[in-house]
């Protein structure tokens, strides 16, 4: 794959780096969050919790992004004409439609019906569950709690490719999500660094993609595959955390995926039109045929007594066009030299 615009020179083995080693915050020049909040919210929680009483902890590397103005929610109207059978969405179906600046389109939920809905007691870590006062029911609910968050909101909310309402207005809008705590540990982060940096749900990346009625994925694939006690971020507080993995193919026109290619460059790399009519010339053939594919994962984390309210949240993912030519974004761990 060529890599002509990447926020990040680390790798994209998402596994890797949902179960990394032990490592560092990265904070942002000219942040004004004290270093204890950046590695207590931006920390990804991943590893082999089991293992010595002791989770590892790979962080995200957050970047401040501009705060836009904020503006009414996305509103759902009436529900989607399609049926559950139709589509196939994937692991999702569609649900109401919601109408925005950019058109309309069906939200799109977890299909009960979905494999991926159904538990698997297989990838829980029945070992870290007893040493963290977790139970097999727990487990389940966490489970099917996770899912619905990540099909729902974290893949699909209303600021998927729509950014007119600022990240602290949209976290008000779905904090009951998340438990009281969550809710005081994630708000200044959002606040600070955005929902995409905070690992909250996916936004920020994707250029306006094709509203046709039905949903902007395609095609969404969600699984866990891995759920294990652990502690907190202070080290005392137990958390149960379902490690999610998804794929989502979106359709999007050609010329949005190169201005999202231009617009979103940073550093000192240079990228024009020129640059990627060379190395992904897909992209200028005229068909709109591209589209962008977007996987990764999302931990997701609940605390003792409550497995319906996030307690804790973090994801890794890139963004690549269709093809795998050209990587778009990332979110990936900083990694601790004492690791590589």
């Amino acid at each position: 794959m060529t890599r002509i615009f990447h926020r990040s020179a680390r790798s994209t083995d998402f596994i890797s780096a949902l179960e990394g080693a032990a490592q560092q915050p990265h904070r942002p020049s000219g942040a004004t969050m004290t270093a204890t909040l950046i590695a207590a919210a931006v920390l990804v929680l991943a590893g082999c919790a089991g293992e010595g009483g002791s989770p590892s902890r790979p962080v995200i590397s957050a970047t401040p992004s501009a705060t836009p103005t904020a503006t009414p929610l996305a509103s759902p109207t009436v529900a989607c004409p399609e049926s559950e059978s139709q589509g196939p969405w994937g692991d999702v179906i569609a649900t109401e439609q919601v109408s925005d600046a950019a058109g309309s389109y069906c939200h799109t939920a977890l299909d009960p019906a979905a494999a991926a809905a159904q538990f698997d007691v297989s990838v829980v870590d029945l070992e870290s569950l007893a040493t963290y006062g977790f139970t097999i029911e727990d487990a389940e609910a966490a489970h099917q709690a996770a899912l619905s968050y990540v099909a729902g909101q974290g893949l699909d909310s209303s600021r998927l490719d729509e950014y007119s309402m600022a990240d602290s207005a949209w976290f008000d809008t779905a904090k009951d999500a998340f438990s009281p705590a969550a809710q005081e540990r994630f708000a200044p982060l959002v606040e600070a660094y955005g929902l995409r940096d905070a690992g909250v749900i996916i936004t920020q990346s994707l250029p306006p993609l094709s509203r046709v009625g039905g949903p902007r994925a395609t095609t969404t694939a969600v699984s866990v595959d891995k759920i294990y006690g652990t502690l907190d971020l202070d080290q005392v507080t137990p958390l149960l955390v379902v490690r999610t993995r998804f794929t989502t193919a979106y359709p999007a026109a050609d010329a949005a995926i190169v201005d999202a290619a231009i617009r979103n460059e940073r550093g000192t790399a240079v990228l024009t039109e020129d640059a990627l009519r060379n190395s992904t010339p897909s992209l200028f053939d005229g068909s709109d045929e591209e589209g962008l594919v977007l996987d990764g994962g999302f931990n997701v984390g609940f605390g003792t007594g409550d497995m319906a309210a996030i307690a804790y949240i973090s994801s890794v993912w890139s963004l690549t066009t269709g093809d795998g030519a050209l990587q778009i974004d990332a979110v990936e761990p900083e990694v601790d030299p004492s690791q590589r």
